[in-house]
């Protein structure tokens, strides 16, 4: 539809005919009078399977660092890089990196260190497309996220930017269980000291004690990730870089 002070509404041919009738605009249904009730269905994501996999030269066999925690979904681009430094030209990578996270912990720079694996939960990035959202984790020395899930235009932004990052919601739901106090007292990230292993030839997480499996990253992940993002990618095979 559009703005009350419009002159003209786009509507479908239902719309239109029951406005007409009606005298202003409105649906052609009815509805009960009743509060509205929000359902969610979480539905199982597809297993990886320990996968053995091609590692090429260049692409790290295995990433062991540092967990930390962040126990929310929808962590949205403004929140990793905000929006008071996205459209800067002087942020050189260190600024970058003392300003990551910062509207959603503050605390967060001054308490995470390179070499630290970022756990979130479902749709990690979800919001603008700012590249910043990625490159000031590279900037930090973050070498990848794991999380439930992850905003496609995110995920799209960090390999063509040659930084990694997993889906692994199992791993993640067995990270939630252990920290259901720390959650329950409102941290927002959370880091317990022990280190998380991620073995990528075998396509699997260790932690505690226990082993997660996510899907295999093949040649073109890993190929990205090497030539640090797409367009050095792009340059080398033309023979500009």
């Amino acid at each position: 539809m559009g703005s009350r002070d419009a002159k003209c509404y786009l509507a479908s041919p239902e719309v239109v005919a029951a406005s007409a009738v009606a005298g202003y605009i409105r649906g052609p249904h009815e509805f009960a009078d009743r509060p509205s009730q929000r359902v969610y269905t979480e539905l199982a994501a597809a297993s990886g399977g320990a996968e053995k996999v091609e590692i090429l030269a260049g692409f790290p066999q295995r990433v062991q660092g540092r967990l930390v925690f962040m126990p929310q979904d929808n962590v949205n681009t403004d929140a990793i890089y905000g929006k008071d430094y996205t459209y800067r030209d002087d942020m050189t990578p260190e600024m970058m990196a003392k300003v990551v996270m910062e509207n959603y912990d503050p605390q967060f720079a001054a308490r995470a260190k390179a070499g630290d694996v970022i756990v979130s939960q479902f749709n990690f990035g979800t919001g603008s497309s700012r590249e910043q959202a990625v490159t000031c984790l590279k900037a930090k020395g973050i070498p990848l996220v794991i999380a439930a899930s992850f905003s496609q235009t995110y995920l799209r932004n960090a390999f063509n930017n040659g930084f990694l990052c997993i889906e692994v919601p199992e791993f993640v739901a067995r990270v939630r269980e252990q920290f259901a106090n720390e959650i329950g007292l409102k941290q927002k990230t959370i880091i317990p000291g022990d280190e998380i292993d991620i073995d990528f030839t075998s396509s699997t997480i260790s932690w505690r004690g226990e082993k997660f499996t996510f899907p295999a990253l093949g040649s073109v992940p890993q190929s990205l990730v090497i030539a640090g993002g797409v367009e050095n990618l792009v340059a080398k095979r033309l023979g500009v870089a």
